[in-house]
């Protein structure tokens, strides 16, 4: 094959695999999902810390398979551990069956460094959020807005919209919010 050629398409399937979004769910897709669950995003965290004794730092509805039919339904929530491991444990969206998924070992420096910094926990920063953009969580996790440790909130709103709220990890105030 004509080496130009190679070149010439590695590069297309590069910027046509940059312009996808990394697994974004649509507003449709949102109420999809939400629509089939049994649990909300607070009730599945709040199982998968009763099974894995740890600070929940990341929760998302999803489904196995994403998106294959007949695939299952579950929220994967992410827990920092006493012993400052990371782990995943999925939470079954319909009877709220929790199990552990995986330990992924050692947890990394600034996810240890952001749990230290929160006041707020995750299920504080979630209502705060739904106070402020009414609808349901879907997505939410620890982060760093400009250096400074925050949450980010998806709420799905009634009519089908998706907020991004972001909000203070020591005061749980809401510091932004805009369309997903």
């Amino acid at each position: 094959m004509n080496p130009f050629r190679v070149v010439a398409l590695s590069a297309a399937l590069s910027l046509s695999a940059a312009a996808l979004p990394a697994l974004a769910k649509s507003g449709a897709e949102w109420q999809a999902l939400t629509s089939q669950a049994s649990l909300s995003l607070e009730q599945a965290i709040e199982k998968a810390a009763q099974t894995v004794p740890g600070k929940p730092v990341e929760a998302e509805l999803d489904r196995d398979g994403h998106g294959q039919q007949g695939a299952g339904l579950h929220y994967e929530v992410k827990l920092l551990t006493p012993a400052n491991e990371e782990v995943d444990v999925h939470v079954n969206a319909t009877n709220g069956e929790a199990a552990l998924y995986k330990n992924k070992g050692k947890a990394k420096n600034k996810d240890v460094k952001r749990v230290g910094e929160a006041k707020v926990s995750l299920i504080q920063a979630i209502a705060a959020a739904t106070a402020h953009t009414a609808g349901k969580a879907v997505e939410a996790d620890l982060d760093s807005d400009w250096g400074k440790t925050s949450y980010s909130v998806k709420v799905l709103q009634a009519d089908g919209q998706v907020m991004k709220i972001k909000l203070d990890a020591l005061t749980g105030q809401v510091t932004g919010s805009k369309k997903d």
